[in-house]
């Protein structure tokens, strides 16, 4: 099984996703899933304005009112400064093809909503990216040059080329779509009717099942 998680750091929403991601991974038994995180950046590294608020950045992005990003924000206890995120997508591409993926988004979502860390600080990158398991050498060589800058472009491109224009998005197995923040149970259905499509049956059953672990 696999889920494409398609993130921008700075989303309040993928950040509560991928605290429910994480929450399921611990609560539930799921045999052989590949959980593969795809960088959107909400607003380009080009077009990104660091002068407005981050209030003022969600609300123009989600096409919301300010009030109501303020509100959602407030229920949620996330208060943030905004700052260029295109470094940390840059860092995540290394972090891919060393393997260590999820271990350094978990890092980087702590870092930014609980330590509320300035990630475009190239010294707080690396901090993170070294406790993510990166090597120090290709951690400087991402942050000294413009290496995976291609690769953060073309998967919002090609997000896009899917019809992928919101956040957070996932997609499991390439055909179950899941547009907008899921709750564990929404996961957790969703991987199950997957696995039955997948096995060609009417039911799930044994290891081809999302079962929740024992306390």
């Amino acid at each position: 099984m696999k889920i494409e998680f398609w993130l921008d750091y700075l989303c309040p929403k993928c950040y509560l996703q991928h605290q429910t991601i994480e929450s399921m991974l611990k609560n539930y038994e799921i045999h052989d899933l590949e959980l593969i995180y795809r960088s959107y950046e909400m607003v380009e590294d080009e077009h990104f304005d660091v002068t407005q608020s981050y209030e003022n950045f969600i609300a123009t992005y989600k096409k919301m009112d300010v009030s109501e990003v303020n509100e959602f924000l407030k229920n949620e206890s996330i208060d943030l400064s905004l700052f260029k995120i295109h470094d940390v997508h840059r860092m995540a591409h290394l972090a891919k093809k060393k393997k260590v993926s999820r271990l350094f988004n978990q890092l980087v979502f702590e870092a930014i909503y609980k330590d509320r860390l300035d990630l475009s600080n190239k010294e707080n990158l690396k901090q993170v990216s070294l406790n993510a398991g990166l090597e120090e050498n290709e951690i400087d060589e991402v942050l000294s040059s413009n290496k995976f800058t291609s690769q953060v472009i073309s998967n919002r491109e090609n997000a896009q080329l899917k019809g992928i224009y919101d956040l957070p998005f996932l997609r499991i197995n390439g055909e179950t779509k899941l547009r907008g923040l899921q709750s564990e149970q929404e996961l957790v259905n969703a991987l199950n009717q997957s696995f039955i499509h997948f096995n060609e049956t009417e039911f799930c059953e044994g290891e081809h099942c999302v079962r929740k672990k024992r306390q």
